[in-house]
């Protein structure tokens, strides 16, 4: 099986740091940190084995390379593929699925 290498660019640290930084204040660090490494380990699971299984995000005709999304719980991860590298841009908090998106 092909495995890839996971890269969280500087941009997708920032939205997790920013989440945490608000689970300790809401949640309590326990938590928080329990959440963070769900959140990780999940990301890492579905994106080392199969990247390419995971849907185009909609905003992705915006941008020269395809966009890519993985839904983990509340949070959208978005990312794009760069040869045996998937690069995670985005983490983005409170995902509610609607009709929208599940069309």
């Amino acid at each position: 099986m092909k495995r890839y290498d996971v890269v969280f660019e500087e941009s997708a640290q920032i939205d997790v740091r920013d989440s945490y930084d608000w689970g300790c204040r809401v949640w309590g660090k326990s938590e928080a940190q329990k959440w963070l490494r769900h959140l990780r380990s999940a990301v890492l699971k579905e994106l080392r084995a199969t990247p390419k299984a995971f849907p185009l995000a909609p905003e992705s005709n915006e941008f020269l390379e395809e966009i890519r999304q993985l839904i983990a719980g509340r949070y959208r991860v978005l990312f794009t593929i760069k040869g045996r590298s998937v690069h995670v841009l985005h983490v983005r908090g409170a995902y509610i699925p609607t009709l929208e998106n599940e069309k």
